[in-house]
This record gives C-alpha cells, sequence and structure tokens, in this order.
C-alpha cells in the first residue's frame, strides 16, 4: 500500500461500474533556466528519445517551512545532492507502444490483474492488464503505460540494454528530482507558487496533465483542483504538454513513476552523488514519483514523494527510463 494517505484515484470505464467521464520556496527574481545539451540520436529502433541532463548541484527534497512541504513523507529536511555528470533520461514516460514491442520481442509475461479504482477504493482486479487498465477507451499507443510493476519496468530497461548496447536502467530518486526540476529550485519547473491548492488561477495545464477543472467535473474526487484546464479529464497522451529546460515532458503528473531506490522514510544516509539507495534483500517498496493527473496540485511537485510495494501493478503507475552517459 502506498505510504500516503490520499488516494491518486480515478474512475473506470462504464462496464466497471463507475464512469470516466511538487523544495524550499523559490527565491525572487526568478531563475533562470537551466540549458541542456541536444539530445542525442536513440541508439537503436526500440530505443525512446532521450534528453541529455547536465551535471549540477541541487537541494534534494524541501525546506521544512515550505508552503507545501508533506513532513510525513521523509522529503524535508533536504538533503544537498552533486550530480557530477550528465545522464540521459527519456523525454516521455514508456509508452504503451514502445512497452507492446518489448513484450513481443521477449515473451515477458505480465499477469492480467490489476488495482483499479472502483467503488470508493483501490481494488485488485482480474482482466485488467496493461492492455486493458480500464480507460474509457483502449489505450493508445502514445500514452504511458500503467498496470506494470517494478519488475517489470526493470526488465524493460534491461531489455533496451541488451537492444543497444548501452546501460538503461531505472532513474533513482535524486536523478528523477533533478531532471524533473529542469534546473530551478521552485515545486514546479513552471513555477514558485502559482500551481499550489490556493491558487485562484494555476498554469499547471500548460505544463501537465494534472487533476484540474476537466477531470474534476468527470470524476469529483474529495481534494482540491488545480484551477485550469489541461483538456484531459484522464490519461493524456506523453509530450501534449511544455517541457522543462531538459527537455523533459510529463515529470510532474499524467502518470506516476516508478524509480529504483528502496523506500526510506529520510534522506538520512543517502548517498549525495545521485546514486539510487538500495541494498540486497528487503527492499519489498520502492520509490514512486511525479504524481498522476488525478493527484491533487500538493502532490504535482518535484520533490512530492511515496512508495509502492514492488509488486503491485496500479492503473496510474508507469515509468520512464535513463541511460547512462
Amino acid at each position: 500500500m502506498s505510504k500516503l494517505p490520499q488516494l491518486r484515484a480515478f474512475a473506470m470505464i462504464a462496464s466497471l461500474g463507475v464512469a470516466w467521464p511538487a523544495f524550499a520556496q523559490a527565491p525572487p527574481p526568478a531563475e533562470p533556466a537551466a540549458q541542456a545539451s541536444p539530445a542525442p540520436a536513440t541508439e537503436c529502433a526500440e530505443c525512446p528519445a532521450l534528453a541529455t541532463v547536465p551535471p549540477g548541484s541541487f537541494q534534494l527534497g524541501t525546506s521544512p517551512d515550505a508552503a507545501e512541504v508533506d513532513a510525513a513523507t521523509g522529503e524535508t529536511p533536504a538533503l544537498a545532492v552533486v550530480i557530477g555528470k550528465p545522464f540521459m533520461i527519456a523525454q516521455h514516460e514508456v509508452t504503451v507502444g514502445e512497452f507492446r514491442r518489448f513484450v513481443e520481442a521477449t515473451g515477458h509475461n505480465v499477469v492480467d490483474e490489476c488495482r483499479v479504482w472502483l467503488g470508493g477504493q483501490w481494488v485488485h482486479l482480474r482482466g485488467r492488464s496493461w492492455r486493458d487498465p480500464g480507460y474509457a477507451q483502449p489505450p493508445r499507443d502514445d500514452e504511458p503505460v500503467v498496470c506494470v510493476n517494478w519488475d517489470d519496468a526493470a526488465a524493460y530497461a534491461e531489455w533496451l540494454s541488451q537492444k543497444s548496447g548501452k546501460r538503461y536502467r531505472l532513474p533513482s530518486e535524486s536523478e528523477w528530482e533533478y531532471a524533473a526540476r529542469g534546473g530551478t529550485s521552485w515545486p514546479r519547473y513552471w513555477s514558485a507558487t502559482d500551481s499550489s491548492e490556493q491558487a485562484l488561477v494555476s498554469r499547471a495545464c500548460e505544463f501537465a496533465n494534472v487533476y484540474d477543472t476537466s477531470a474534476a467535473a468527470a470524476t469529483p474526487l474529495p481534494w482540491p483542483n488545480a484551477r485550469c484546464n489541461d483538456l484531459h479529464p484522464a490519461i493524456a497522451p506523453v509530450g501534449q504538454y511544455k517541457p522543462n529546460a531538459f527537455g523533459v515532458h510529463d515529470a510532474i503528473g499524467n502518470a506516476r513513476e516508478w524509480v529504483a531506490d528502496c523506500w526510506t522514510t529520510s534522506y538520512h544516509g543517502r548517498p549525495q552523488d545521485g546514486r539510487a539507495w538500495t541494498w540486497t534483500g528487503g527492499c519489498e517498496q520502492r520509490g514512486v514519483r511525479g504524481g498522476s493527473w488525478a493527484s491533487r496540485p500538493a502532490d504535482a511537485r518535484a520533490a512530492a514523494r511515496s512508495a509502492e510495494d514492488r509488486g503491485l501493478r496500479q492503473a496510474d503507475l508507469g515509468f520512464r527510463v535513463v541511460r547512462d552517459y
């Protein structure tokens, strides 16, 4: 089960009985966006488009006096991290079409069971999978793949490594947050303040598929929505919204994303060079980042974090990959 008490819920198709229809407060003035290097060509036909993330330093997490800090998840106190060399991260979340090519090439078995929102709670339902997570329409090839667990995601990355001759893997939690921030220290890379739950008008819908007015109208959930309309009341095709300065799309919103790290309830003792925090044995919970289209604004931030059991397949949970430089 998630470490966070609030649910990132969405409704399922009519046949299921329910209709479908983000660190410290930013210093003034606005920070200049960091400039990323051009993305290289992909190494193989199956490989995703990559964005190059430059080296740098940042504060992982959130200041305890920040307006939107969630101390219960261990995002504070923040930790100074140095990313000493560049790395490449997928510009988008891994899509249904990309994951299908992996399954067809390898015969990887994904059980037809997924946790979905039904009758006001999360339930494990047979017959639901990445092929049919229960959307109003069959999932499009350019939508994020969901209903995949941590091991499915790791297997996909290993397959890309074999196909390309380069090392693909899941991002560390530090790499994920650094890439999501896009060179800023703001809660969301596009703004210091205007996309919080208190904002009367939010810019979030220019940059992310979040729980907005269209989602609230289609699927009323018991938490605030962003006061804007992103035109997608549920999952959206990847790359529909403006990227950050590193060329990364959809890090905030759309689908939640697995990271490589074992779950820890604080940053105390974590490697400060950007590596994933893992250990042998007993790592049954893994980190999850980014929020989904159904996440309240406070959970659609670069620093917001949660955890899930590594074997969980859930209908708002996907991933993206990184490639060593």
